[in-house]
């Protein structure tokens, strides 16, 4: 895995240089397993086209990722020729499959002021086609003449924590392919757009922990692009639709789309609050409509219509500008198990075609629902509004104190039972190896039979910010080129997809220290050229801010000097461990721990007739220290 930097390819982000064609290198270059770094800047990356994705990925190879370092890793649309199909970025979904692609932690800005035609369009996936996974975090799509993000016929398609805001159009606009799942959406901000706040079509869909606000049309599922086959909506604030209603159906009657409403408000709209319609199958969990309803006869807060079939546990109907609570024309059997009613000008409901069954009414004002706030979705938000959170890590362990050990003492052909898989290991990929290193008759060996993020961590440490680690290893195979080998790992958190630690690499071509951000890789720096089937020591510090490391044979001194020192901060604390990534087998003989600003401790070397290895004493401390040889 390589990080490509988009500046190495001539892009300056300086807000008048056009960066287009370095952005576009870069990601023509990247292989699988790539990552393409848009680093955040003080000024936009200014992009244009002709036709079509100005940033395009389509043909990317498999499992790269695009991302930037946050809200400053801009991507501004410079000025275009109105009245194109021109997007800031995306891809031709029709041309291949898109696998394991990710984009993340950017800002996408069309330039509404000078791009005036609707089709300028931020994040965009078309003319359709199926068969793919795409992955999209933490993006701000805004100022888009057109719609901020839009899928036009492509699954599957995932998407969490995305802010779309102040588009001429729609806030996001998903139309899928007619897969399984076509849209997997979470923590959906859409909030001042012209259009619809989010426009369902073709396919199936998911959106939860969703936050609507001041959007034109509201949230609707459509006609254009086919009708949907299944739409979810849970946990979604849909408030103040200034021109329509705030969930409505504009799709042909007798399409049978089975729409699931799961704990949805509305507030303020300008027309309904639902408009359930068509001959849709609703299934409700709980909703609540406050201060909604308009004018003609047949119209309500909750307009029951068409040929739609309603399936409810739970509807609030309260403080309506006209009309009844509810108002049933649908000949098709519908049920309400309870229904809280209150301050609705022309009562509790209005069953024009007498097949709405309530079982009980209750006359009484709700309060909101518990739906995400304005602050709880959204990119660069720390959750997915309101699904409920894991429990807080450890405080990070402060006290000095040193942990070591040569894994004498535990199983032969088990995983050390103080030591737990992280990231992309299991317990099959570690187990203690009754064979002699300089340090003990035992090693912990790392044998996958797969390329991943592995990890070992050191439980008995728990979590720790300043922290040292000293390893005792060898790499085992460096004629397979392996890329990214024995490692030491500090700062460590977050499972597959997410994995977030520093960590010291030893490969084929050179040693090398690490970061992972929310499974982000970057090389920080890199130095040295490793041995093959020696045995080495390796020394890796996190203090503060500072990062650093050096490397000496068994049979040598320690040197004073360190061989590289970084500045980051990036991870403020985590686990401690080892790990790799290429399924090449490394020995482990020894790993010691300093935390709280004590030295990792050194082992007792064994002697033996080939080799005298240099004896330094073990590092005690004044509290704490742990032997477990």
């Amino acid at each position: 895995m390589a990080t490509l930097n988009v500046q190495d390819y001539g892009a300056v982000g300086d807000g008048n240089s056009d960066d287009t064609a370095a952005i576009n290198d870069a990601i023509a270059d990247a292989g699988t397993g790539d990552t393409v770094l848009i680093p955040a800047t003080a000024d936009d990356y200014l992009v244009s086209t002709d036709n079509r994705a100005a940033v395009d990925f389509t043909g990317v190879a498999d499992d790269v990722t695009i991302t930037g370092e946050g809200p400053g890793s801009s991507l501004k649309m410079g000025d275009v020729t109105d009245r194109n199909n021109q997007w800031v970025i995306g891809a031709e979904a029709d041309r291949g499959a898109l696998s394991g692609i990710s984009i993340r932690k950017l800002t996408i800005d069309g330039s509404r002021d000078v791009n005036g035609d609707e089709s300028t369009m931020g994040f965009n996936l078309y003319p359709g086609g199926g068969g793919h996974d795409i992955r999209v975090e933490d993006l701000v799509l805004e100022n888009c003449a057109g719609t901020g993000f839009a899928n036009r016929g492509s699954g599957s398609v995932t998407l969490r924590r995305i802010t779309s805001r102040n588009n001429g159009l729609h806030g996001f606009d998903f139309t899928g392919a007619g897969e399984a799942l076509d849209t997997d959406a979470q923590s959906i901000k859409s909030v001042d757009n012209d259009g619809v706040g989010i426009d369902f079509h073709n396919g199936t869909h998911i959106a939860e922990d969703v936050y609507c606000d001041s959007n034109y049309s509201g949230t609707k599922m459509g006609a254009s692009g086919g009708p949907a086959d299944s739409v979810t909506l849970r946990n979604a604030n849909l408030r103040n639709a200034r021109g329509n209603s705030g969930f409505r159906e504009t799709m042909p009657d007798g399409t049978n789309t089975d729409v699931t409403l799961d704990t949805v408000q509305v507030i303020d709209a300008e027309l309904h609050g639902f408009r359930l319609s068509n001959a849709a199958n609703y299934t409700i969990t709980e909703i609540l409509t406050d201060s909604t309803g308009y004018g003609p006869d047949n119209r309500a807060p909750i307009y029951i219509t068409d040929s739609a079939s309603v399936d409810a546990d739970i509807v609030r109907v309260q403080n309506s500008d006209y009309g009844p609570g509810i108002r049933n024309d649908s000949p098709e059997s519908s049920a309400i198990a309870d229904y809280y009613h209150y301050n609705n000008p022309d009562g509790a409901l209005d069953d024009n075609s007498g097949s709405l069954s309530i079982g009980s009414q209750y006359d009484e004002e709700s309060g909101e629902l518990n739906v995400p706030g304005a602050n709880d979705v959204g990119a660069f938000t720390s959750s997915s509004g309101t699904v409920e959170e894991e429990e807080p890590a450890p405080a990070p362990t402060d006290e000095p104190a040193t942990y070591r050990t040569n894994f004498t003492s535990d199983e032969v052909g088990a995983t050390p039972t103080d030591w737990s898989p992280e990231f992309a290991s299991s317990s099959d990929d570690w187990s203690v190896v009754a064979e002699s290193s300089p340090a003990g008759e035992s090693v912990l060996r790392f044998d996958s039979t797969a390329n991943d993020r592995h990890a070992l961590s050191y439980d008995p440490v728990g979590t720790a910010s300043d922290a040292e680690l000293l390893g005792l290893f060898r790499l085992s195979d460096l004629a397979q080129s392996i890329s990214d080998g024995g490692r030491l790992m500090l700062r460590g958190s977050g499972t597959g997809d997410s994995e977030t630690a520093y960590f010291f690499n030893a490969a084929a071509g050179t040693f090398s220290i690490w970061r992972y951000v929310e499974g982000d890789s970057e090389i920080l720096t890199e130095w040295g050229t490793p041995s093959d089937q020696e045995w080495l020591f390796a020394r890796f510090q996190a203090s503060g801010d500072s990062l650093r490391a050096r490397v000496w044979p068994v049979d040598a001194s320690e040197p004073d000097s360190w061989d590289a020192t970084v500045q980051d901060t990036s991870i403020a604390s985590g686990w401690v461990g080892v790990g790799s990534y290429s399924e090449v087998a490394d020995d482990w003989g020894f790993v010691g721990v300093g935390i709280g600003g004590e030295p990792a401790p050194m082992p007792d070397l064994q002697q033996d007739e080939s080799t005298s290895y240099s004896r330094n004493a073990v590092i005690s401390t004044l509290n704490g220290t742990i032997e477990t040889e």
